[in-house]
């Protein structure tokens, strides 16, 4: 059994390649983990109106820890539609 649990979620764009990197530098230290694959981005906004979908929250709180890569958000004419009235502006 790996010492440590790591919720892996790559997010999306430049996110994958930066976790790819990462897994490289992981696997020639002979990092003893076990990687659980996490849904986490603008995909999952998409497909699911969830950027962090409760699957990934358990996972998170089933892990040691987490690598996150970066996500891409909305078009600035999309996300402005959905600010909060406060906010518009800033």
């Amino acid at each position: 059994m790996a010492k440590y649990r790591i919720a892996w979620m790559p997010g999306d764009g430049v996110g994958n390649d930066v976790m790819e990197a990462a897994r490289i530098v992981l696997d020639r230290m002979k990092f003893d983990a076990e990687y659980v694959s996490c849904d986490i981005g603008w995909q999952f906004w998409c497909t699911e109106g969830n950027a962090l979908p409760d699957r990934t929250v358990k996972a998170l709180k089933d892990t040691t820890c987490a690598l996150f890569g970066a996500i891409t958000s909305k078009p600035q004419d999309k996300a402005k539609e959905e600010l909060s009235p406060e906010l518009k502006g800033k």
